[in-house]
């Protein structure tokens, strides 16, 4: 493995000659800068000389994973064990993809495996307590994320995972010191500030949430999770809806572990959609059917069977990566959706809309742009969020955790004016969320103009 190999940059058009180890280590460099492409490029030509390094193996593995490709990622790094079974980093790994993907009862046996070989393991002690997190064994995971903490005190995720258990048992107090200390060893930590101010509200300590989202905004003025939260806690300048710099940063940030995520929160939305669109009592099968706000696909999968075409389309580019690795959808497109929308006239015979309207407040323009997109007599069937009528004549709200709910009567009205006829109109229960249903309306509707 010391000949030399030719790589080729195309990023850059730059070839260079370089060692084995040499390109292996700039392909790691490129891979932890996130230029996955590149990195991806330069693994597959070493594969084709060394197809049983450990390292390499790992490195494709974990890269195949972040690509959407979570079964062949797991493969690999399973490959790059077998031959190596004591490459712990390989090991730890291997369970964090199985802890993003929901999978906890893997990813337990591959975090203790480490920590029985190196009890020094940090990060293994810390992946563990977020895997007893998830299975509700707190107790344990505060032990193990204490381990992880002793052994490096100075990493802030120990002490934000430790305060995501600590309110996962309701002790409020206890999750906010945490997520404090968090934010002295790494300040302006987005994901630390959201947790705690998201925490500070269940304690009914508004002005400290909103003191908090002050200082936030200090640090990121600009910060578009940290605007949108201000909005929600404080009813100032209420959007019409998220800003699309939102919704792309909350997706892109949540992609990898999407899947999982919803799994352990009941996500039923696609599935209810999915009843949706078969009952309808028409011949799907000529169908070109949008998925709107298609995230990972987790809806597309479910239809793709159903329709002829399937397209997609979503802010996230993140969620597209892995929507594209499911090879369910026709096209893929990164685009806002009502101008999207907008753009495609009588293209669709049917859109479906999951969990999508609700970052949207004000549904005029994105319901008269689904008509638009829609065929004649062409289908919209979309899942929102349940707001109880209160007399307000706005009809939908902007609610503590960033989603929007609707009433009833403003749906109604809407679709009226945007040429819908509603043909089912049902309340289900979306997912769970903080042991509490989120309920929500499943709504079919019928363009007739």
């Amino acid at each position: 493995m010391n000949q030399p190999i030719d790589i080729q940059d195309s990023s850059e058009a730059v070839s260079q000659t370089l060692s084995f180890d040499q390109a292996l280590e700039l392909a790691i460099r490129l891979h932890y800068a996130n230029r996955l492409e590149h990195a991806e490029e330069i693994y597959c030509q070493l594969l084709e000389i060394a197809p049983e390094h450990a390292d390499l193996m790992h490195f494709f593995g974990l890269l195949k994973h972040q690509r959407g490709y979570s079964e062949e990622g797991i493969a690999w790094i399973k490959n790059a064990l077998l031959l190596a079974p004591d490459y712990l980093d390989a090991e730890n790994n291997l369970g964090n993809i199985y802890l993003q993907l929901g999978h906890s009862d893997l990813a337990e046996p591959c975090f203790r495996r480490v920590v029985e070989h190196n009890p020094g393991f940090a990060a293994a002690h810390g992946n563990l307590g977020i895997v007893l997190r998830h299975c509700n064994r707190f107790d344990e995971a505060i032990e193990s994320l204490l381990t992880a903490i002793e052994l490096e005190p100075e990493a802030a995720h120990h002490y934000q995972n430790l305060g995501n258990v600590y309110r996962s048992v309701g002790d409020y107090p206890a999750a906010v010191n945490h997520y404090r200390k968090s934010l002295v060893l790494k300040p302006a930590d987005a994901e630390a500030y959201s947790k705690l101010c998201r925490t500070l509200y269940l304690l009914g300590d508004i002005e400290q949430c909103v003191d908090t989202l002050r200082e936030w905004l200090a640090h990121e003025p600009e910060n578009p999770l940290a605007r949108h939260m201000y909005s929600a806690y404080t009813r100032d300048k209420i959007p019409d809806r998220a800003s699309d710099a939102y919704v792309r940063q909350t997706f892109d940030r949540f992609a990898a572990s999407f899947d999982g995520v919803l799994n352990r929160l009941d996500y039923q939305a696609p599935f209810l959609v999915t009843t949706a669109l078969q009952q309808l009592n028409q011949d799907t099968r000529a169908w070109h059917l949008l998925d709107a706000g298609c995230g990972t696909g987790l809806f597309g999968a479910l239809a793709k069977p159903l329709v002829k075409r399937l397209d997609g389309v979503d802010l996230s580019p993140k969620m597209l990566e892995r929507a594209l690795a499911r090879n369910v959808y026709t096209d893929l497109f990164e685009a806002e959706l009502t101008e999207f929308l907008a753009k495609n006239v009588s293209m669709y015979d049917c859109i479906s809309c999951v969990d999508t309207l609700c970052y949207f407040g004000d549904l005029n323009d994105v319901t008269a742009a689904a008509s638009n997109a829609l065929k004649y007599q062409g289908w919209f069937i979309f899942t929102v969020e349940k707001q109880q009528e209160t007399g307000s004549d706005e009809g939908f709200h902007l609610n503590a955790h960033g989603r929007y709910s609707h009433t009833e009567i403003y749906l109604r009205n809407v679709l009226s004016q945007a040429g819908f006829t509603v043909r089912h109109f049902d309340t289900e229960v979306l997912r769970m969320e903080g042991g509490a249903p989120v309920i929500g309306f499943v709504i079919t509707a019928q363009a007739i103009s």
